[in-house]
């Protein structure tokens, strides 16, 4: 009995693994054909590996089109953030932070092939998945940032939908994090939920997962100070969090003189406001300065 039920689990992955693969196979096919991409985009769609564990909870339910949209989405923010960052130099150490099982690193992996690419994650598995299937190098996270440290510098870092789940004291531990790691000149770009998580809460036309005592509560801090957190039902320290330019670039400003160099509202799949702020020779305590961002 205990061999049928493997068997049946086995053949249960399998189908799901055929499944995918052509689902994802459909889905390049489609945004090739877009008229919406660059042919630049297009090149890296071309390069991009379509290899998803089926784990990635990235991945809705056979829809791959999505998932290759929101990876080629951050990729174009990367792209702005760098060119507006006026780095003269080539970007040869990229830091991705959290990697999950890959959604943005293979775009990574196209655009910057000669980069050496490091990545984290606390999910063990999804780490060992992308170290296996993108040949790179990377380490276990940490769920208090203050005891985390890598050995190298970067002269980019890439930060996705993390500061979207910590509270205004994580977020601070995490970029000087960041800060301590970038190499002179260095860029870091990462992404938070702004006035559009707000809007829609208030509309009640998003929930973000939490209860509605616990929106109300994010509200209320997010119009008192600019960073609203709340947790999960579940709570163990993980929930979702809101913040305004403002105050994000206070934060910032609390950490380090580095510059803000690049904004874009509702940057990432026009949901998430994407920021990239590099290295500083002013001194400490000099204030950020305030970029010319497009909007998306």
């Amino acid at each position: 009995m205990k061999l049928i039920r493997k068997s049946r689990s086995w053949l249960k992955d399998r189908a799901t693994t055929v499944r995918t693969a052509a689902d994802f196979r459909s889905a390049r096919r489609d945004l090739l054909s877009s008229p919406a991409l660059a042919d630049k985009e297009k090149a890296l769609l071309e390069k991009v590996s379509l290899r998803v564990h089926l784990n990635d909870e990235m991945y809705a339910p056979f829809n791959a089109h999505d998932y290759l949209s929101a990876g080629l989405s951050a990729l174009c923010c990367i792209e702005n953030a760098v060119n507006q960052s006026t780095r003269d130099n080539a970007i040869r150490f990229i830091l991705d932070f959290p990697c999950g099982y890959g959604r943005v690193l293979r775009f990574l992996k196209a655009r910057f092939p000669d980069a050496e690419i490091t990545i984290s994650d606390i999910d063990s598995v999804a780490l060992g998945f992308c170290k296996r299937v993108f040949s790179v190098g990377g380490a276990e996270s940490d769920v208090d940032f203050s005891n985390l440290s890598l050995p190298n510098k970067f002269d980019m870092i890439w930060c996705g939908s993390l500061t979207t789940h910590l509270d205004e004291r994580d977020t601070t531990e995490l970029l000087r994090f960041f800060r301590n790691h970038l190499s002179p000149g260095g860029l870091c770009v990462f992404t938070t939920h702004g006035q559009l998580s707000v809007d829609r809460m208030e509309k009640k036309t998003q929930t973000y997962g939490l209860t509605e005592g616990a929106q109300k509560e994010l509200l209320s801090q997010f119009h008192q100070k600019g960073y609203g957190y709340a947790e999960y039902k579940i709570g163990h320290g993980h929930g979702i969090s809101v913040v305004s330019h403002k105050r994000m670039l206070a934060i910032a400003r609390s950490v380090a003189p580095w510059n803000l160099t690049s904004y874009m509202e509702r940057g990432w799949d026009n949901l998430q406001d994407v920021y990239g702020f590099t290295m500083s020779s002013a001194e400490p305590g000099a204030a950020a300065n305030e970029p010319t961002a497009p909007h998306q």
